[in-house]
């Protein structure tokens, strides 16, 4: 049955005065820049992510921290340092397609590289150690993010899973999961 030109004109007119559904809004703000706590940069991390076809974002990081610590002993003059230094690079692919306008239920899975290196001084010896490990992480979380262009915030929880990781890790080559929240700032453009 053939919709009458009226009925039509009608539809288009009562579409037009509602405005435009949220989930027909296309975004003319694809990138963004955001610095996250915790999460899956472990501490903090800095990140920038694209979204491609207004559903699907992807998004890379770099997080780095290193702290010393020395010790002199007044006694005979020995003087004792430890260091250690880590670095990690989160990978995450996100699904932003269950939106209304700027708020944004996010869902997303992915992967941390981690570098850490770590070397002790004390009564003449040196020992030093480094590693590396890969590990795999989850996010659900809520984004608001304007379509256009601006500030962005999110808060959610992350799930890393991998070896040595869980709350009774005793065992290093035992893999568990740990939730771990975030908090992100940052702007679209």
């Amino acid at each position: 049955m053939r919709m009458s030109r009226l009925a039509l004109a009608a539809l288009a007119a009562l579409a037009l005065a509602q405005g435009t559904p949220a989930a027909a809004q296309e975004r003319s703000a694809p990138n963004s820049i955001f610095a996250e706590g915790l999460g899956p940069g472990l501490l903090y991390s800095i990140n920038i992510e694209r979204v491609f076809a207004d559903d699907f974002g992807l998004r890379a990081g770099f997080s780095y921290m290193s702290f010393t610590a020395g010790l002199s002993s007044s006694t005979g003059g020995t003087v004792s340092s430890a260091s250690v230094g880590w670095f990690s690079v989160p990978v995450v692919a996100t699904y932003l397609g269950l939106r209304s306008g700027n708020n944004i239920l996010e869902l997303g899975a992915g992967g941390i590289y981690t570098h850490a290196s770590g070397s002790a001084t004390g009564g003449g010896m040196l020992a030093t150690r480094a590693g590396d490990v890969l590990w795999g992480t989850a996010v659900l979380g809520y984004r608001r993010q304007p379509l256009n262009g601006g500030f962005m915030f999110r808060v959610g929880v992350s799930a890393l899973a991998g070896k040595g990781l869980g709350f009774d890790a005793k065992d290093p080559e035992k893999a568990g999961v740990v939730p771990w929240p975030y908090l992100s700032l940052g702007a679209s453009f």
